[in-house]
């Protein structure tokens, strides 16, 4: 049985109903978390696969492969991934700035954005989002997720909302990938043969959702406390495939984040392939 994660935000959910109706239940195994909780399970061998932080291959490019033509990432703006300011984002030069525990890739994004598109130097810490408010002794902190996304539907969480994904955008003329499916390379090297099969279902999962947008929505909406016409129109924002312009957006992540010394080095995507005559994962660099 194959270890999955599964991200238990919104922008997820399309993904995985449409695995659950395609992989049979005995075959998987899903594993709950936010994005952090998931790369710490699968680099530690927890889970065998899953849609982890591109900020987590950035760091340990070494135990993973990188599942091809499938990711989560936004053309421009994403709605769950914002930066709630007491000052516009120009003016918080030596102010206090909350970073998420639960998404490198977004905290990285911030820094890079605050440090080299606004030239900011700031005082980073990590605290959990306050719904719908800023903490007291912050001036701006990342929110993302379904609370972050609610906040956005209402109208709250701080007098300056800055949607990540839009200012990346803005700044690169990119698309930005928050996460990409990977594999860790032990596994694919035991139960490669298994693991490509369940990758070929979660293709096929990724060209299957969309069309499945309007089905799902109903019953997602009432776990989610939001409306299924808001949760169509933010699903219509998400992009789930991994093209060529994405990839070109990671490797300028990955260089601003060596830049700014998040990583060690900014990684080659190396990709799973599997042939089913084949035993083991092989790697293509890019």
């Amino acid at each position: 049985m194959i270890r999955i994660g599964e991200i238990v935000y919104a922008n997820c959910i399309p993904i995985y109903a449409a695995l659950r109706a395609i992989v049979p239940q005995e075959h998987v195994r899903y594993i709950r978390g936010e994005p952090a909780e998931l790369n710490r399970m699968l680099y530690e061998g927890g889970i065998d696969l899953a849609p982890c932080s591109a900020f987590e291959y950035g760091l340990h490019p070494e135990r993973y492969w990188v599942v091809p033509d499938i990711s989560i990432a936004a053309h421009r703006e994403v709605r769950s991934v914002l930066l709630f300011s007491r000052v516009p984002i120009e003016k918080l030069q030596d102010r206090r700035v909350l970073l998420s525990p639960a998404s490198a890739t977004s905290n990285a994004l911030l820094r890079i954005l605050l440090e080299k598109r606004y030239g900011l130097r700031c005082r980073y810490d990590v605290g959990r989002a306050t719904a719908g408010k800023l903490p007291p002794d912050a001036d701006a902190q990342v929110a993302i997720g379904n609370e972050a996304l609610r906040d956005y539907l209402r109208g709250e969480g701080g007098e300056h909302v800055y949607d990540l994904a839009e200012l990346w955008h803005d700044f690169s003329g990119l698309p930005f990938v928050f996460a990409l499916w990977m594999v860790r390379r032990d596994a694919a090297q035991t139960r490669s043969s298994e693991i490509g099969r369940f990758i070929q279902a979660l293709q096929q999962a990724r060209r299957l959702a969309p069309y499945r947008f309007e089905e799902v929505a109903g019953a997602a909406a009432r776990t989610l406390d939001i409306a299924p016409a808001d949760l169509l129109q933010y699903w219509h924002t998400i992009a789930y495939d991994l093209d060529e312009e994405k990839i070109v957006s990671l490797k300028r992540f990955f260089h601003d984040a060596e830049v700014l010394g998040l990583i060690p080095s900014a990684p080659p995507l190396r990709f799973f392939e599997y042939a089913p005559a084949a035993s083991s994962g092989g790697e293509h660099r890019v």
